[in-house]
């Protein structure tokens, strides 16, 4: 489900992200795509109007975890990216979900942990998307989002977290 905030886009604006939304689902692999569709993720999009400081993408845990709810945060400024980059953005937040992301409440109090905490969830979602097949669109983001030093330290981390995930 694609919630807009009120007043956010005009009709065409809407219909366009809705697409990009829609194709970046269709092209998870099916057992993936059931997880959404079966009701065992519970997930809604929700699009917001622009911030004074470019935002990505981001998404927020709520619940049990038996009733787990995820929200997906998108800003309008999303709709100027690339679609490659709008959907490999979209694709590692769906990836979050997949790997039933935790609360914030329930990640490590301690600020160093906490980061390495996040920088673990990020590198695990990456890996998804490479594991579907889905490189391109997570290489267009990362490559249109980060300096190619970082690129190539995270290409690097994501590789060793398949290696050790095989």
């Amino acid at each position: 489900m694609v919630q807009f905030e009120s007043g956010v886009a005009d009709r065409r604006t809407r219909e366009a992200m809705v697409k990009r939304f829609v194709k970046a689902v269709s092209v998870l692999p099916e057992e993936i795509q059931d997880l959404f569709l079966s009701g065992s993720r519970h997930l809604t999009v929700t699009v917001l109007g622009d911030t004074i400081v470019p935002l990505g993408m981001a998404t927020r845990t709520e619940g049990p975890p038996k009733k787990r709810h995820y929200t997906i945060v998108a800003y309008l400024e999303h709709h100027a990216w690339p679609e490659d980059r709008f959907i490999g953005a979209f694709l590692r937040e769906l990836a979050h979900v997949v790997a039933l992301r935790p609360p914030e409440e329930d990640w490590p109090s301690a600020r160093a942990d906490r980061s390495r905490f996040k920088e673990r969830m990020e590198l695990r979602a990456d890996a998804l998307v490479w594991r579907w097949g889905l490189r391109h669109y997570s290489m267009s983001y990362l490559v249109a989002t980060f300096p190619q030093h970082w690129v190539e330290r995270i290409v690097d981390q994501i590789g060793k977290t398949l290696l050790k995930e095989s």
